[in-house]
């Protein structure tokens, strides 16, 4: 594994964070709540069912996202955690850092991105250092 026992400590500082950030919201909306108008005008009542809509979509994306927090938190136990899923490169410690539910580096993740939006360019992957040999340098 290229992190380090502190960066792998760091990500997960990290995920705890981001987890806790995404339930306060949560408790914060259940708190809240929103009831739609059910009265006036037709723009209000559906302006308030947009509203309505609206917080039923961020409470289904930060659920989403707890799940994907949950599945970080087990996979950087494992030996494959920060290799990109898709070419097997490293992911690299910053966005694991800020994204650490990141499957893909962030080449792999453009070129995906890209492919669904129906303009897909692939990046060019670096080439591969060439190995030295010993050899090489008696001729």
């Amino acid at each position: 594994m290229y992190l380090t026992p502190e960066q792998l400590a760091q990500i997960k500082d990290s995920i705890d964070k981001q987890r806790q950030e995404i339930l306060d919201k949560l408790n914060q909306r259940c708190e809240e709540g929103y009831e739609p108008e059910v009265r006036g005008d037709e723009a209000d009542i559906a302006n308030s069912e947009g509203i309505a809509l609206t917080m039923e979509r961020l409470q289904s994306r930060d659920r989403r996202l707890l799940k994907k927090l949950d599945e970080a938190m087990r996979w950087v136990d494992s030996e494959d955690f920060g290799y990109c899923e898709s070419c097997g490169e490293e992911i690299g410690f910053k966005r694991l850092l800020a994204r650490p539910a990141a499957r893909q580096c962030i080449d792999c993740k453009q070129n995906e991105e890209q492919r669904e939006r129906g303009y897909y360019h692939p990046r060019p992957r670096k080439p591969p250092k060439p190995l030295h040999h010993e050899d090489d340098d008696e001729e």
